[in-house]
């Protein structure tokens, strides 16, 4: 298990918490919970409420909709990050391609952080307008 410093060094890497200084990913390190996942696990379905977001540190992960891949998440990257945004359904099942080893941190939690550090919600709001701009792009 990490500790929360390494946990803070890695979360340092990844593309929603780049802008947010390292004593606010403090915050987000204590309410991050390591996870691991076998080769060949649903770690979530397409239609399930959404209530976390995931961190990969080391694996892979197939994003699927209607059973066709989508995209494949690698390490230090995110996925279900709409789970913080939108109480809605999943929008695609998730499957550990390789054995997998994350963060999930959960949406209540990350509530709680955000309401009294607003630093960090700038730092994701400017991640979703870069992901935005990147799609428009294309």
């Amino acid at each position: 298990m990490l500790t929360t410093i390494e946990k803070v060094l890695l979360l340092q890497g990844v593309d929603i918490f780049l802008e947010t200084e390292t004593e606010h990913l403090a915050k987000v390190a204590a309410i991050a919970q390591e996870v691991r996942f076998a080769a060949g696990t649903i770690i979530f379905r397409e239609g399930e409420p959404s209530d976390a977001l995931y961190v990969v540190l080391e694996g892979t992960v197939s994003l699927r909709k209607d059973g066709l891949e989508k995209t494949t998440v690698r390490e230090k990257e995110t996925f279900g990050m709409w789970a913080l945004l939108d109480e809605s359904p999943r929008l695609v099942t998730a499957v550990a391609v390789a054995e997998t080893r994350a963060l999930k941190i959960e949406r209540e939690y990350l509530y709680d952080v955000l309401s009294s550090h607003f630093d960090i919600v700038r730092g994701i709001l400017k991640c979703l307008v870069r992901m935005i701009r990147r799609s428009l792009e294309k």
